[in-house]
């Protein structure tokens, strides 16, 4: 049953970045909400985390409807994020699409009001037709569904970018052997490509956030509006110049040949013809007039970078 006075959220993808982040952070507003985090395995070192800051963890899994009325039921809200990089789904784009379907449709029935869907745009629409990435193809399907087929009217769209914690989490960005200098290593992104960025941590989790705040006064404003939840475009060149003026340790960047999956590989030449989001000025008016406080690339690397690295 909800919680009298608080507004329950339904936070998918909970163990993840996305997911977690957003999860984390409603919970450090306990008389405002209470979160109930989806995940396949309750039992998880992740998942355990959670419970212990008061999340509710429920078992279920997107690729499963029948798992989902009761993870939905009773909630105000949703936070839905699928995760092509899960080894679930990652050779079948195909799933991530249905699963996002299938969310959409047991938010619908359990009657949620405010559903955020974490999505991309269309790789052949920002490419002019020059790539097709089943990545983004999925997600952007499922926008089309979300709002022209089943007309959710509960429904925001969160555009997200380029990660920041990927240089941590992923191993980005390292220490050289002698310990004098950094490297910046990525797959197939080259060095002038231009990337939206965004700290999920702190940014598309205060987006989230603001939304669902807003919503009950702003939802038709909101509705079916895309959001974009980064805060300034930036290179790799760019980024290895903040890291050297913070750290004061000489930065290269260097291209790997390929992530290891060819759909990646897709969507990463996607970026090198052009850019993240053509066109698309950051910050986004509307994730301002929000109220929310987004964060820069060098808060990232003082704040997170520096101390992963050793050298705070």
């Amino acid at each position: 049953m909800p919680t009298p006075g608080r507004k329950t959220v339904l936070v998918t993808g909970a163990t993840g970045n996305q997911g977690g982040s957003v999860a984390k952070l409603l919970l450090q507003y306990p008389d405002e909400y209470v979160v109930r985090a989806l995940t396949r395995n309750p039992d998880s070192v992740p998942a355990r985390k959670l419970s212990a800051l008061g999340a509710h963890v429920v078992q279920g899994d997107l690729t499963d409807p029948s798992t989902l009325d009761g993870a939905f039921q009773d909630c105000w809200g949703a936070f839905v994020v699928t995760n092509f990089y899960d080894a679930k789904i990652q050779n079948d784009p195909s799933s991530e699409e249905q699963q996002g379907r299938n969310a959409a449709l047991a938010a619908q029935r359990a009657g949620v009001s405010c559903f955020i869907w974490s999505t991309l745009p269309s790789s052949v629409a920002i490419s002019g037709g020059q790539v097709k990435c089943e990545i983004y193809e999925g997600k952007y399907r499922v926008d089309a569904f979300i709002r022209d087929e089943l007309q959710l009217e509960s429904a925001v769209f969160v555009y997200t970018g380029n990660f920041y914690e990927n240089m941590v989490l992923r191993g980005h960005v390292v220490r050289t052997e002698d310990g004098k200098g950094i490297e910046f290593r990525q797959p197939v992104i080259q060095e002038t490509t231009k990337l939206h960025m965004v700290w999920v941590e702190k940014d598309l989790a205060g987006v989230a956030k603001a939304v669902f705040d807003n919503w009950e006064e702003r939802k038709e404003e909101l509705r079916w509006r895309h959001l974009y939840a980064m805060d300034a475009v930036h290179t790799p060149r760019e980024i290895c110049e903040v890291v050297h003026r913070v750290t004061g340790l000489p930065t290269k960047y260097v291209v790997l040949p390929t992530t290891g999956n060819a759909e990646r590989d897709i969507m990463f030449n996607l970026y090198n013809k052009t850019g993240t989001y053509p066109g698309v000025v950051l910050p986004d008016k509307h994730v301002l007039d929000l109220g929310v406080k987004l964060h820069s690339l060098e808060e990232f690397v003082k704040e997170r970078l520096v101390p992963h690295l050793g050298l705070d």
